[in-house]
C-alpha cells in the first residue's frame, strides 16, 4: 500500500484519524441502508436494525480507519500495528488473564461508584440529560442481550466481544496510543490519555469512570507487551464476560443481588486490595521484561 501520509505529523494522524472515524460513520450508515434493500434483513427489526449499525460501526468507522491511517504513513503497518505472532506469547495471555481477574473487583467497585454520582443542583439539566441517555444505552444492551438461543449467544460473542475488541483496539490502542506517544514521548501520559479519549467517545457519563479504568489497563497491558493481541485477548474477555453471565444467569438471585450492590466498607477494602494486586502484577511483569531485554542486549554485544 502506498505511503500516502508519510510525512504526517503525530498531531495530523491523530486528527486523520478522527476524520476518518467520521467519514466511516457515513459509510456505514450508508452500507446499513443498503444491508436492508436485501429482503433477507427485516428493517423493522429494531434488534436487526442494532446489529447491522453495530457491525459496520466496527468495521468502517473504528477498524478500517486505524489501518489506513497506519498502512499510509507506515511501511510496516503489521510491525507497527505489533499484531505479529511470537514466541512469548502463551506468558503474555496469562499475564492478561491474570489482570483481567485481579482487576475485575476494582472495576465493578467504580461501576457502582459511578453510577452513584450525583451532580449539583445547578447542572440538574445536564445530569438529567445525562441519565437519559445512560438508559437508551442501557435498554440497547439489555435488547442485544435478550436472546435466549445459543445462536444469539454466539452472535454476540462474534460482534460485541470480539468484532468489538479487535476494531477498538485497532483504533485506540494499535493507532491512537502510539500516535500520542510519538508526540509526547512519554508512555504513561500516551495510556491515561487514549483512555479517557476512549471513555468520552462511548457518551456514557455514568459509566466512565470503569471505561477509563478498563482503558487504562489496556493500555499499560499494550505498553508492556508491545503485542496488540493481548488487549484485544482482555478486551474479549471483559465483553464475553459479561455476555455469558447475563445469558446464563440473568434470572438467578445472586446475579440480581450483584447488580443492586451498594458501596460498604468490605467492598471498598476487596477495592484496594483489587487495584494494588493489579498494580503489583504490572510492576513485575515490567520488571521481568526490562531483565530479559537488557539480557538480550547484552548478549548481542558480546556475539558482536
Amino acid at each position: 500500500m502506498r505511503l500516502l501520509l508519510t510525512n504526517a505529523s503525530p498531531s495530523f494522524k491523530i486528527a486523520y484519524l478522527f476524520i476518518f472515524l467520521l467519514i466511516g460513520l457515513f459509510i456505514a450508515g450508508g452500507i446499513s441502508k443498503l444491508v436492508f434493500l436485501i429482503p433477507l434483513f427485516d428493517s423493522d427489526s429494531v434488534l436487526i436494525s442494532l446489529y447491522v449499525n453495530t457491525i459496520t460501526q466496527s468495521v468502517f468507522a473504528i477498524g478500517i480507519p486505524a489501518i489506513l491511517i497506519v498502512a499510509w504513513t507506515n511501511s510496516k503497518p503489521l510491525q507497527y500495528l505489533k499484531i505479529l505472532n511470537e514466541s512469548s506469547i502463551n506468558k503474555k495471555i496469562v499475564f492478561a488473564v491474570l489482570i483481567f481477574v485481579f482487576s475485575y473487583i476494582f472495576a465493578s467497585f467504580l461501576s457502582v461508584w459511578n453510577e452513584g454520582i450525583i451532580l449539583p443542583e445547578w447542572l440538574g439539566g445536564v445530569e438529567k440529560v445525562m441519565r437519559t441517555m445512560e438508559d437508551a444505552a442501557l435498554e440497547t444492551t439489555k435488547l442485544l442481550l435478550s436472546g435466549k438461543t445459543i445462536g444469539s449467544l454466539m452472535l454476540n460473542i462474534i460482534v460485541i466481544a470480539g468484532l468489538a475488541a479487535v476494531s477498538e483496539e485497532l483504533f485506540f490502542r494499535g493507532a491512537m496510543q502510539q500516535f500520542i506517544q510519538e508526540k509526547f514521548k512519554n508512555g504513561h501520559l500516551s495510556v491515561w490519555l487514549t483512555a479517557m479519549i476512549f471513555s468520552i467517545v462511548h457518551f456514557q457519563f455514568y459509566g466512565f469512570f470503569p471505561r477509563l479504568f478498563l482503558g487504562a489497563i489496556l493500555g499499560y497491558l499494550f505498553l508492556y507487551t508491545r503485542n496488540l493481541w493481548i488487549p484485544i485477548i482482555l478486551h474479549f474477555l471483559n465483553n464475553a464476560t459479561v455476555i455469558i453471565v447475563n445469558f446464563f444467569w440473568s434470572d438467578a438471585e445472586w446475579y440480581n443481588r450483584i447488580e443492586d450492590m451498594t458501596i460498604s466498607y468490605i467492598f471498598i477494602l476487596l477495592a484496594l486490595a483489587s487495584l494494588f494486586a493489579t498494580i503489583l502484577l504490572f510492576v513485575e511483569y515490567n520488571k521481568r521484561a526490562s531483565k530479559i531485554i537488557n539480557y538480550d542486549t547484552d548478549s548481542t554485544d558480546i556475539n558482536i
